[in-house]
């Protein structure tokens, strides 16, 4: 009881950090409008003592109260072991009086890590940095508050906030890896490499987050336009890390920038393995066209892109037909379905980063918990039970309508994309006819056609008593990753070269 005491006094005191003569109320005006909370705290009953918080906040003319009596619920909430509650007040206190009610910060993280749910701090630490509180937890507010801003687009603010957290806070990795992205979405790419390097030391003992620092490394060096470089950092990708197939996908473009069409073409051929028919990688089909185009294969690009069309239409399709009588709810609740195994509408392709998606994970965990609160509170009679499931009702809403709106627009985004790709294969189309012609073009000039390889082709005789058919290879899951092509360009000198850098 003493440390219950002791936690609800420290909420309920104001820091007064404004000066004295601009304060919005007086000392003896706080003490006398929580005197029933205070009073009923000190015999131990807490639900009266909630009940004259209920009392405060309800009341329009006590508002300067208001974010003290929310923080000052949360103490109380958390004794009664409702922790999605106790966050939700606490966090409101932060919002409407973030001065007297900074000491909630500490017990509202305890909490949040709790329930899976920090990031309903980050908006509220964004716009309150400057929060009085110790060492140890400006640094956990500070990365938090880099991430609420860093989500709004924020990007100097969010850079300035990161200057918080200091070497020592478990956070620094992650703190700097964030820092190495901002600055790279800056164009200040050497900046953003020392950062990410930085990172990439802090977190050796965290492969997960290993790998995604060094593919971040990776699209650094791409972005600056150091290829060789940015090979190097996506070769680095653990080949058992989900990670692995992006990095192969996004270092055949940076092999395809170099004109190392053979580099990116062996890449590329992990894509159109049987281990990946369910992964969602478009473009890198695409990119295996432009490859053989550039190295005028002329039949085998046009193959590629019939391929295409007749692969990726009928999913463009599905996913327009799908989606379009969805709600967010119907959204998240899909893709919830789909992380858990059972049956959901949207094809597995669209979902399968899911699986490694921090945020919709946490998301799932932190909307079970509320739920599981929300069934307990509806069996409660007392007054003040009401806003404590309010509060929690409405976060569990805004997390699934947030998250299902998010995957709804990653949907969207696929089959603009799609679309977009579809149309640029008719496109492609177009260039090669147009290469075909200037072929007989240079003809009629010269008097013969140029010089292609000549390949011969010999009709199939099979002998008398045996079967033939076409040899369409094996793959084997151990040779993903070793692919290597050699292929020679047929190109007419002086028709094509090169990627068109």
């Amino acid at each position: 009881m003493m440390t219950f005491l002791i936690l609800l006094a420290t909420l309920v005191s104001p820091s007064f950090a404004q000066d004295d003569e601009e304060a919005l109320f007086s000392e003896e005006e706080r003490i006398e409008a929580f005197q029933p909370f205070t009073d009923a705290v000190t015999q131990g009953d807490t639900n009266t003592a909630l009940e004259a918080l209920v009392v405060i906040v309800d009341d329009p003319e006590q508002e300067v109260f208001h974010g003290m009596a929310y923080s000052s619920m949360g103490g109380l909430f958390q004794s009664k072991e409702l922790p999605y509650a106790a966050l939700a007040a606490w966090a409101k206190g932060l919002q409407l009086d973030p001065d007297n009610t900074a000491s909630g910060v500490k017990p509202a993280l305890a909490v949040a890590e709790q329930v899976h749910d920090t990031a309903y701090l980050e908006a509220v630490f964004a716009e309150n940095v400057g929060l009085d509180v110790d060492d140890e937890t400006r640094g956990r507010l500070a990365y938090l508050a880099a991430r609420g801003s860093y989500s709004k687009g924020n990007i100097a603010t969010t850079l300035g906030i990161l200057s918080l957290v200091g070497k020592d806070n478990p956070d620094f990795g992650k703190a700097m890896s964030l820092k190495g992205i901002a600055l790279a979405q800056q164009g200040k790419y050497t900046d953003a490499m020392a950062a990410l390097l930085v990172a990439q030391a802090t977190v050796q003992d965290d492969p997960e987050m290993l790998d995604i620092v060094n593919l971040n490394l990776a699209r650094t060096y791409f972005a600056a336009e150091n290829f060789p470089k940015s090979i190097e950092f996506y070769a680095k990708a653990s080949r058992d890390s989900h990670w692995w197939p992006h990095a192969q996908f996004e270092r055949a473009w940076a092999h395809f920038r170099i004109d190392d069409m053979n580099g990116a073409l062996g890449l590329l051929h992990n894509h159109v393995s049987p281990f990946y028919d369910e992964w969602y990688f478009p473009e890198a089909e695409l990119l295996r066209t432009y490859s053989l185009f550039l190295i005028c294969k002329f039949p085998e690009a046009s193959a590629q892109i019939e391929d295409f069309q007749d692969t990726w239409t009928p999913v463009r399709d599905e996913l327009e037909d799908t989606l379009q009588p969805m709600s967010n709810q119907d959204v998240f609740e899909d893709a919830r379905a789909y992380v858990r195994d059972e049956d959901h509408k949207l094809p597995e392709l669209v979902y399968r980063d899911l699986h490694k998606d921090e945020r919709f994970l946490t998301t799932i965990d932190a909307v079970e918990q509320a739920q599981k609160e929300l069934d307990r509170l509806q069996g409660e009679k007392a007054g003040w039970s009401q806003i404590a499931f309010n509060l929690v009702r409405e976060r569990r809403k805004e997390l699934v309508l947030g998250e299902g709106e998010r995957l709804r627009s990653g949907v969207v985004s696929r089959a603009d994309e799609l679309t977009q790709m579809l149309n640029d294969t008719e496109i492609a189309k177009l260039d090669m006819l147009k290469l075909e012609t200037r072929l007989y073009e240079q003809a009629s000039v010269s008097g013969e056609m140029a010089d292609i390889e000549k390949k011969a082709m010999r009709r199939e005789r099979v002998r008398k008593g045996y079967v033939a058919w076409p040899y369409e290879g094996e793959y084997w899951i151990d040779e993903v990753g070793y692919y290597k092509v050699n292929a020679k360009p047929e190109c007419p000198e002086g028709l094509m070269t090169g990627s068109g850098r």
